[in-house]
């Protein structure tokens, strides 16, 4: 069965994130390759290879996890191994992949990401972006609760990103903006929204002390669709 994960890059200065290119893991193969058109767009805003990767053309292959990837998941030699595992809802036997993407790859010492390509067929979660901006107040933040529900709104006149989809929630009666679903899904989330398709979004997990870079707050969002053929 084909697996596949995206990478995602965050920008120091501009914080926008790009699609720079795709893992896959086929049968016992694995494979990385850089991926267009975003890595150009990356590019000039000063993206320069991901480490281990250093040429931009070229696909990786390997038979095992690539070693610069693998070293981004939980030492299995930490005291603390079993907790991180069911701390992410993953079992002692959970491939490589699967604990990929469940941590997503990231470290607190670089902009880097893994994350699943979109698909509305099965559920997605994504962690909310700019959090840091928006939840300043103790009231909001003291009302978070896991599977609230929220509200994701279309904003055309965005500066940044034409498809961005605020995330909203509704506090003492009026709707507050949380933050943003990542760019990485607002085009295929925003042409979902725009032909009225039906969805829900809860909140899947909350950090108050965030394990992301630049963000306060970690919440997390369940996001599932009517089925295609209704």
């Amino acid at each position: 069965m084909l697996e596949e994960l995206l990478l995602i890059w965050k920008a120091p200065v501009s914080r926008r994130r790009f699609i720079i290119g795709k893992l896959s893991k086929n049968e016992n193969t694995y494979y990385f390759k850089y991926t267009n058109p975003e890595l150009e767009d990356a590019k000039k805003d000063g993206f320069n290879y991901f480490p281990g990767f250093n040429d931009l053309d070229k696909e990786y292959t390997s038979n095992t996890l690539f070693t610069n990837i693998a070293t981004r998941l939980p030492n299995p030699l930490r005291p603390d191994y079993l907790e991180i595992l069911n701390s992410y809802n993953l079992e002692t036997d959970s491939t490589k992949m699967e604990i990929l993407k469940a941590t997503k790859g990231r470290l607190l010492t670089d902009n880097f990401e893994f994350v699943p390509p979109f698909d509305r067929n099965n559920k997605i979660e994504f962690d909310i972006a700019g959090t840091r901006h928006y939840l300043l107040e103790k009231n909001i933040i003291e009302n978070l609760k896991i599977n609230d529900n929220l509200k994701l709104e279309h904003e055309p006149d965005n500066k940044e990103d034409q498809y961005a989809i605020k995330v909203l929630y509704e506090c003492e009666d009026k709707m507050v903006l949380l933050g943003y679903v990542p760019r990485y899904y607002s085009r295929e989330l925003t042409n979902l929204l725009s032909k009225g398709v039906k969805y829900s979004a809860k909140i899947e997990s909350l950090k108050l002390e965030s394990d992301i870079r630049d963000e306060d707050v970690t919440a997390s969002v369940k996001l599932i669709f009517e089925n295609e053929q209704n």
